[in-house]
């Protein structure tokens, strides 16, 4: 990919000639001054060319690693990359305090990729959860029970095993991307009641086949209950009854005491970026106070894969429900909420 070096620059000199020699082509015809930007580049020790390949790496693996090339029909990798070396590029001219520059570049990456991701989920995806709800919704009538993790990872592999159209399979990750495509509108405050929490919960033709004593039946319990407590109540379930049916790691109930959640609520509150950048710290293999806290409603055990499912799963949420989302694990973990 080939980069206006003009444009790059934010319309400063960035492969610019000598000092006192007038230019043509994409610059004026004017003497220019040596500028602070190779200076700037310099004080990094990287040149334009190792911030432009870094940016086009980073653009791919997470593109790859959100499936955003399947959902975005108007933004490719080198949009991505693209905008990921401008507005680097504006940070060293504006004389940001970055410590890591590649990092930088790939947390930039990231992020614009995630802001290019429409939530808009492929047809090949839906069609595969609602033949997994349809195999699940057999056991449950068959034999009066939840299917188990391993038959519910059983039955996923059928379905990439038994696919009709090899060139056309869901992706990998079906069961979170459309579970996540219903997921609430749940309100922050346990002390206000959110009216399309369950309308919006789970889509109207599934209701029907919520599992008794499932997270989501006992949801639609509190929901149907009055009261604010009751409302409260539902909100801490949303995790789990999101969560339930795509393999994601659950809340623990009453895992938690008070202080830790109120020491793990401070740490997201005062980290910049919140649960985004939590999880972003995460995917950059930075553990910090705020990564602990991401996963502390989920156990002290949970593996890398498991850990992986969490961030995908808030990621996939978005910054706007992913907050929510979290305090309603972090207080379902609460011990003080735990149902006598």
């Amino acid at each position: 990919m080939s980069i206006d070096t003009a444009t790059a620059a934010g319309k400063t000199n960035f492969a610019r000639v000598p000092e006192g020699v007038p230019a043509g082509g994409q610059f004026a015809a004017t003497t220019h001054a040596e500028p602070s930007l190779t200076l700037s580049l310099e004080s990094y020790g990287l040149s334009a060319e190792a911030i432009l390949k870094q940016a086009s790496d980073s653009a791919r693996y997470w593109q790859a690693r959100m499936g955003q090339k399947a959902k975005s029909n108007t933004v490719d990798a080198d949009d991505i990359t693209q905008e990921t070396v401008l507005i680097t590029l504006k940070a060293i001219q504006e004389r940001k305090n970055i410590e890591n520059l590649r990092g930088w570049v790939n947390r930039t990456a990231r992020n614009f990729t995630s802001q290019s991701t429409q939530t808009v989920f492929r047809a090949e995806d839906r069609v595969a959860y609602r033949l997994f709800e349809e195999k699940c919704q057999e056991i449950i009538n068959r034999e009066q029970r939840m299917p188990t993790v391993a038959e519910e990872k059983a039955i996923e592999q059928e379905i990439f095993d038994t696919w009709h159209d090899p060139r056309h399979k869901p992706s990998k990750a079906f069961r979170i991307a459309t579970t996540v495509e219903r997921s609430l509108d749940a309100n922050t405050s346990e002390d206000e009641m959110s009216g399309s929490m369950g309308a919006s919960l789970v889509a109207v033709e599934q209701m029907a086949n919520v599992p008794v004593d499932s997270y989501m039946d006992r949801a639609f319990d509190a929901l149907d209950e009055k009261g604010v407590a009751s409302k409260a109540k539902a909100r801490r379930l949303a995790w789990n009854a999101l969560a339930e049916g795509t393999g994601v790691p659950l809340s623990r109930e009453a895992s938690l005491s008070q202080r830790h959640v109120t020491r793990h609520r401070s740490v997201m509150s005062k980290h910049e970026g919140g649960i985004m950048a939590a999880c972003n710290d995460w995917a950059q293999g930075n553990d910090n106070a705020a990564t602990e806290a991401l996963f502390a409603p989920f156990g002290e055990d949970l593996d890398v894969e498991q850990q992986e499912k969490v961030v995908d799963m808030l990621e996939r949420l978005g910054a706007e429900k992913a907050q929510p989302m979290w305090e309603s694990a972090i207080s379902y973990a609460n011990n003080k909420h735990a149902e006598k």
